[in-house]
């Protein structure tokens, strides 16, 4: 990791309120890891009980569906990819990919790790299932909104939540996130460049 990128992390962790201790502990536990873009994390039917933080880049994780990938979520800057996205318990197989998009910084996080460091600091633990809820809570919505919008409107929503994606994400794969095929995007973005 660069000590540009470094900084920034450590920036953002002191930014939490953590002590000079956690920050510390934290900094003993991590592992750093650098994928380049189009390496998998995780193969559909892998087992695999890490946690991922994204530290730098962009994430895809996906499944196959009847030959076609089908895009479910993207994950970037300060996100944390549970071990629960993967499968169904740290045990289970992946029911999905997780494919970085671009070269990628990532803090991998085993769950002897993670139960250590709740030991040492019961607030992490706390801390860890306050984000998970916010995450969940944010993928209801955009499931919820998905069921009751229309093509237009999702991608719509997609620009005014997600602006981000759309200079680093391939047009086929923002179609299947937002469950369309890549020429009807296609028309969606003429008609509103027309309006």
């Amino acid at each position: 990791m660069s000590s540009d990128k470094k900084d920034e992390f450590l920036a953002a962790v002191k930014d939490r309120g953590f002590s000079k201790e956690e920050i510390q502990a934290i900094e003993e536990i991590r592992t750093i890891r650098h994928f380049a873009k189009g390496e998998v994390l995780v193969s559909e039917g892998q087992v695999s009980s890490m946690s991922y933080h994204v530290v730098k880049g962009c994430v895809r994780q996906y499944h196959i569906r009847d030959g076609e990938e089908v895009t479910t979520y993207f994950y970037t800057e300060d996100d944390a990819i549970p071990s629960s996205t993967q499968g169904k318990s740290a045990t289970a197989p992946s029911d999905s990919f997780l494919e970085c998009l671009e070269d990628c910084e990532i803090i991998a996080t085993s769950p002897e790790q993670e139960r250590a460091m709740y030991r040492r600091f019961p607030r992490f633990q706390e801390m860890c299932r306050v984000e998970t809820e916010r995450q969940l809570e944010e993928q209801k919505k955009m499931f919820t909104h998905f069921f009751h919008a229309t093509p237009q409107e999702r991608y719509l929503h997609l620009v005014e939540s997600r602006a981000d994606l759309l200079d680093r994400v391939p047009q086929y794969q923002l179609a299947s996130y937002i469950g369309i095929k890549p020429e009807s995007l296609s028309r969606i973005r003429r008609r509103l460049a027309k309006s």
